[in-house]
């Protein structure tokens, strides 16, 4: 019997969730009003993007406190990493909505989704209050399943938008592919022990559930009128 690798055994724990947030995409991406629906996707994702840098600094922060924690030292070095990997990419999303038509004022003046800020705020609870080891079940969840350049070309072509305005969706494509795999090395070589697995776990678990209401969120914001027949 095979031995699962740390990252194998997350991802055979979060399968259901993780099958229901790929559902929720697919309403989402098949949805009628779909050029509308890619503006709304990007604002979320922006919306998110705008927390992760600051996530990641309390990450670094609280891992800082713990003293002689063999697996704070690689999670603090790799998280100064990523921080200047992902600073300023809530910026370029709003860049992209200019483009869309929808302009900064009205993209800051938009509130967040309950769902958006559960899923933000579950993750700083598992930093500050368990072990901020926990983030890498967020990061294992949101950076290795980003949607393939392929998706982001077809959203492009189907939308009728300008290419101009997937920019960083399309960017994200490319390089999470990297960051992925960094994020799946890390998970297979800290020398987590069992309570650090199964909080990586319920990190992974919430990322997806709240993904999954978060599309959900984003298809009903946008109703199908009912055609109405003499």
């Amino acid at each position: 019997m095979s031995v699962l690798t740390n990252f194998q055994r997350i991802e055979q724990t979060v399968q259901f969730i993780r099958l229901k947030a790929f559902h929720a995409y697919d309403e989402f991406r098949n949805h009628p009003r779909f050029p509308e629906m890619c503006v709304e996707f990007i604002l979320m994702n922006q919306h998110v993007a705008k927390a992760t840098v600051p996530m990641m600094q309390e990450v670094v922060s609280c891992s800082q406190a713990i003293a002689d924690d063999p697996v704070s030292t690689p999670l603090i070095k790799y998280m100064q990493k990523h921080i200047a990997e992902e600073t300023d990419h809530d910026e370029w999303y709003l860049d992209d909505l200019e483009v869309l038509g929808l302009s900064r004022d009205e993209a800051h003046n938009r509130i967040p989704t309950p769902n958006t800020a559960a899923m933000i705020g579950s993750q700083y609870y598992w930093i500050k209050h368990y072990h901020p080891v926990a983030f890498l079940g967020y990061m294992g969840s949101v950076e290795t399943y980003p949607s393939p350049e392929q998706c982001v070309k077809e959203m492009i072509k189907d939308s009728g938008l300008p290419e101009k305005g997937f920019d960083t969706l399309l960017m994200h494509a490319q390089i999470d592919v990297h960051h992925g795999n960094d994020i799946i090395n890390l998970i297979n070589t800290l020398p987590l022990t069992e309570q650090h697995l199964k909080v990586i776990e319920r990190a992974a678990f919430q990322t997806f559930r709240y993904t999954a209401l978060m599309l959900d969120d984003l298809v009903k914001s946008l109703p199908v009128q009912n055609k109405v027949t003499a």
